[in-house]
């Protein structure tokens, strides 16, 4: 449940804003000494101190040590979070380094997905976890076969949201031909329908093949044991988590014992799943869940903001950025943002051929 803006007065809300983002900056208690400087306000440093006492008894913010400055809590964070929302500024900075991803990208699905989490963790400095969802649910849009030179062929599966691809066993006595025509098959066949329909029917299209097509029979039979390997791969969810290790840069976790059980539950696919369960529902296409608001116990001194990118009205992807409670949540909302606009690019270049590009990631 968010928290109401108008619980505060106005002069009381500028300077909880104030105090949030300069923590956000400075990792530094919240005093009324900085406050002065940082907030346009003109008032006295007793008139400050006492609404940053008030803001600590409505539960905003909280005192370390009787003697040391303030800190905000969760609550004051999501105010902060609630009053940035209304206008997000884009990091061109941080946009122009992702942007470099794309420019270069592939459409496989494995690559971009792993490619994703690492540079949106590069570029924000936190961990990043990206969440391929409803595999089973891509429609597909051509399947192509190519044989290689090492004895095996690819298999090419372009879908709505990209291509899955993986490798199979091949005869190195079946000609070219057969691969295209095959392929042929396969697309005329399985076009428009679900990844799981061709998982689920190839093998009855195997065995009603005519005579004509018995030549197809050990290419299937290399195609299914292929199918099984991505659905043991990826299952209903593909999942990548990178930049771990750079929670240790943040003054909250510089201590191991306090990063640990939180790197460990990022890299749990269980604990992610459960985070990621609920599809993100807001306007602004990027959800916010801080402290207490987060299911995972061990993520509950952490905040999460994730965005999701869908296909229709399916999520095919999610996208979370795990950090302190004090990250910088303008800089992380415009870059989950900006991916999840270029997730849309990807998926309408993805409508034009691109038979080149596919050459050469072949090689």
């Amino acid at each position: 449940m968010t928290q109401k803006q108008d619980e505060l007065s106005p002069r009381k809300s500028q300077i909880l804003l104030s105090a949030v983002e300069d923590y956000i900056q400075q990792a530094s208690p919240i005093t009324s000494s900085n406050i002065q400087h940082k907030c346009s306000l003109e008032l006295s440093t007793a008139t400050l101190r006492n609404e940053l006492n008030a803001l600590e008894a409505m539960g905003y913010l909280k005192q370390l040590h009787t003697s040391g400055g303030r800190v905000p809590t969760s609550k004051g964070y999501r105010y902060f979070v609630n009053s940035l929302m209304e206008d997000v500024p884009l990091d061109k900075d941080v946009l122009n380094e992702i942007q470099s991803l794309f420019d270069e990208r592939t459409v496989y699905l494995g690559d971009i997905i792993n490619d994703i989490a690492d540079i949106v963790s590069k570029a924000t400095n936190y961990p990043t976890v990206v969440m391929l969802k409803g595999f089973e649910k891509l429609i597909i849009k051509n399947i192509k076969i190519i044989p290689l030179m090492t004895g095996q062929a690819l298999i090419l599966i372009e879908t709505n949201s990209g291509v899955i691809n993986n490798s199979m066993k091949t005869s190195n006595q079946t000609p070219m031909q057969t691969y295209i025509d095959a392929s042929n098959f396969l697309t005329k066949t399985f076009e428009g329908q679900t990844v799981a329909d061709l998982i689920k029917n190839i093998r009855s299209y195997k065995g009603n093949m005519s005579k004509e097509l018995t030549e197809y029979k050990s290419i299937f039979d290399a195609l299914i044991g292929s199918l099984n390997r991505i659905i043991d791969q990826i299952g209903e969810h593909k999942f990548s988590a990178k930049g771990q290790l750079k929670l240790l840069d943040s003054p909250e976790y510089s201590d191991l014992s306090k990063a640990k059980p939180v790197i460990e539950a990022i890299n749990n696919h269980d604990e992610m799943e459960e985070l990621f369960t609920d599809d993100v529902d807001n306007d602004d296409g990027v959800s916010f869940k801080i402290g207490s608001e987060i299911p995972v116990k061990d993520l509950q001194d952490c905040a999460v903001v994730r965005a999701d990118y869908s296909v229709g009205d399916e999520t095919t992807a999610s996208i979370g950025i795990i950090g302190p409670q004090r990250m910088d949540y303008a800089k992380i909302a415009s870059a989950l943002k900006f991916v999840v606009g270029e997730f849309n690019n990807l998926k309408l270049l993805n409508n034009e051929p691109d038979e080149g590009k596919k050459g050469e990631h072949d090689e």
